[in-house]
């Protein structure tokens, strides 16, 4: 895979999170990157990694490390990258004050509620960190040294 030079002032429409990243950002989707993809970064350069697959926040934290990528912040992307709603910093407070603030049950269900209310109720009290680790949407933020 080539890397194509970011043009400067140009941002993927359909990708929320370069609107929080530095301008010129290149993103990288981790389904598609190569071997050679590591010698084709420059120094410096604002790149976010990408991955809508179970387990990516380990598999994105593994390629950034291969990468040499210094990782500034992760976002957990919700419901997908394809329509992503709601970017998450992967933080305590950020995921805390999503569970607790944001996350609802949509009204109008009626025989769903129940059930819903107490899904929500059960991710309300799990550990933080398993959204992270639940969620399959990730956009990891960072930069080569």
């Amino acid at each position: 895979m080539s890397i194509p030079e970011p043009a400067a002032g140009t941002r993927l429409t359909t990708s929320p999170w370069l609107t929080l990243c530095p301008l010129g950002t290149l993103e990288i989707d981790a389904r598609t990157i190569d071997a050679g993809t590591a010698d084709q970064l420059k120094p410096n350069l604002p790149v976010v990694l990408i991955d809508q697959r179970p387990l990516s926040r380990r598999r994105l934290q593994r390629l950034a490390r291969t990468l040499s990528i210094e990782v500034e912040r992760e976002f957990i992307v919700l419901p997908s990258l394809r329509h992503p709603l709601i970017l998450i910093d992967d933080t305590e407070a950020a995921v805390r004050h999503f569970w607790s603030a944001i996350a609802t049950v949509p009204p109008g269900l009626a025989f769903t509620a129940l059930p819903a209310s107490a899904l929500l109720a059960l991710a309300r009290n799990l550990p933080w960190s398993w959204t992270g680790i639940a969620a399959p949407g990730r956009a990891l933020l960072g930069r080569r040294p």
